[in-house]
């Protein structure tokens, strides 16, 4: 016994490796604008806190702070992606 969509796998299939690349494509591009982003509002902070009188040290502790809170897999993992599955599973 045959389904009249048995002939539809073979295009779903064909559409979705045709799509795979461009989501690929498009996540690692937006990944990439937001790591420019956090690295680039990064120097600020350490350049307007190096202004204020701050330590360079504590300057560059806290900077470090900033970029881990700010880094693409917490933010992921803040909105309940598949990051955050994962490193709970890990934990």
């Amino acid at each position: 016994m045959t389904s009249k969509h048995d002939g539809d796998l073979p295009k779903t299939v064909a559409v979705i490796m045709t799509e795979i690349p461009a989501i690929a494509l498009g996540t690692g591009w937006a990944y990439l604008k937001t790591k420019r982003r956090i690295r680039k509002g990064s120097k600020y902070v350490m350049k307007g806190l190096l202004e204020n009188g701050m330590p360079k040290e504590l300057a560059r502790e806290l900077v470090n702070q900033y970029e881990t809170d700010l880094s693409f897999r917490n933010l992921v993992h803040g909105f309940g992606g598949p990051a955050s599955s994962w490193r709970d599973w890990m934990d």
